[in-house]
């Protein structure tokens, strides 16, 4: 009451003074703290290429490093062709289970004998190990289809929100992708969290209601890079140290396979 009383005269002489601000509670600083934090890492994938192009750069430098300079390349699932500019080089097909345009293979890759042993020097995919239904069977059709020497990659899901087109079967672990592909040589297999804490909520039927915490937010990718032995390749000491400086390069890898941010991104 005598503070108000005060303030009042102080009004009047017009000699009023700006009040300090109210300091913020321990609990509320942190709680602040938390919420600052938290969009920090929500936002943490925009400091790196899309995931389209972030994926398609790593798997071309992946098929760099592997040593098959051109040929034929087999995109399984590669509905619109998502990365068929990213090889110009190599001469593209793409497989699906239905053709969904002109020049597109119809088959499935757990079973198809239509299509001729070696017949591709590399073949990729991305975001379809988890829509196959008997996965265990793809790795060693890839294998076949694969020439000697020839390379594969495949990018697909530890962990995500559940996204049916047209089944949502499977999440996969480096080591599990390892073991589909057990009769290649692996080049590299690894997690990739870029998106870990990223708001993904979906779309159509399947779009998630957000909590307090937003939508999923546990998105782990995962991918595979291997190689098909060839008997034919070179041996001795030269082949010997192009091996080291491959397992040295991939070791490299390993800790942060797409690079690190820039301060400018």
């Amino acid at each position: 009451m005598v503070t108000e009383q005060l303030r009042r005269l102080g009004r009047r002489r017009g000699q009023v003074q700006e009040q300090p601000p109210a300091e913020i509670p321990p609990a509320d600083a942190k709680l602040l703290e938390q919420a600052k934090s938290r969009q920090r890492l929500e936002q943490n994938f925009e400091a790196f290429p899309p995931r389209t192009e972030r994926i398609g750069q790593h798997i071309k430098t992946m098929l760099g490093k592997s040593g098959v300079k051109g040929g034929r390349i087999l995109e399984i699932g590669g509905r619109a062709n998502p990365y068929k500019d990213w090889f110009p080089g190599f001469e593209y097909n793409a497989l699906d289970l239905e053709i969904s345009e002109p020049g597109v293979i119809q088959g499935d890759i757990t079973n198809c004998p239509e299509i001729e042993s070696e017949s591709f020097d590399a073949i990729i995919s991305v975001d379809v190990f988890e829509h196959i239904r008997e996965p265990w069977l793809a790795g060693p059709e890839i294998t076949r289809l694969l020439k000697p020497g020839g390379f594969t990659y495949h990018s697909t899901l530890f962990s995500w929100r559940y996204h049916p087109c047209p089944v949502d079967y499977w999440r996969y672990t480096p080591e599990a992708l390892s073991f589909i592909f057990q009769d290649l040589r692996v080049m590299q297999a690894q997690f990739d969290t870029v998106e870990r804490r990223r708001n993904l909520v979906g779309k159509g039927k399947h779009k998630l209601e957000p909590d307090a915490f937003g939508g999923w937010r546990e998105n782990w990718r995962v991918f595979y890079a291997g190689v098909k032995n060839d008997p034919n390749a070179p041996k001795g000491v030269g082949a010997l140290t192009a091996q080291q400086q491959a397992e040295a390069d991939q070791k490299a890898l390993r800790d942060n396979p797409y690079g690190k941010p820039t301060e400018e991104q």
